[in-house]
């Protein structure tokens, strides 16, 4: 099987992770699986830009139950979504995320948007990032 996504390094603290076809349910609990496990989730970017983002509302909240439960520590999630449709489903999932505490998701159209966002929890968080993590 061919990958689907790709999860970028860690840069200036941000993981971003970058779509090259329609995503499903079942890849996103993979990309979710696989950063949990490395511990790259603190503050990630998730990029829906080039493909079409068309979960039902059910597997929006099951995803979103799903994070929650492999994201235990504090953590900022933006995405990338210009079309309409991703980003109305997408403000939908904010809502589903934003129910727990240690978990802030914000939904943008652009980009840039997203990282300055995430820059900005990383300030008020105190955050400072690897010296490898850095470029």
């Amino acid at each position: 099987m061919t990958e689907t996504y790709t999860i970028g390094a860690v840069k200036n603290g941000i993981t971003t992770i970058v779509f090259s076809e329609d995503p499903t349910f079942d890849v996103c609990k993979a990309v979710i699986d696989e950063l949990a496990a490395t511990k790259s989730y603190h503050f990630r970017l998730w990029d829906f830009s080039e493909v079409l983002f068309t979960f039902s509302m059910d597997e929006i909240k099951a995803i979103a139950r799903y994070g929650k439960a492999r994201f235990l520590d504090k953590n900022r999630l933006a995405a990338v979504a210009p079309q309409d449709v991703a980003y109305g489903m997408l403000r939908a999932f904010e809502v589903y995320r934003d129910e727990d505490a240690h978990s802030v998701a914000r939904v943008f159209r652009k980009e840039e948007e997203a990282r300055a966002w995430l820059k900005e929890q990383q300030v008020s968080s105190g955050f400072r990032p690897n010296a490898s993590e850095k470029a």
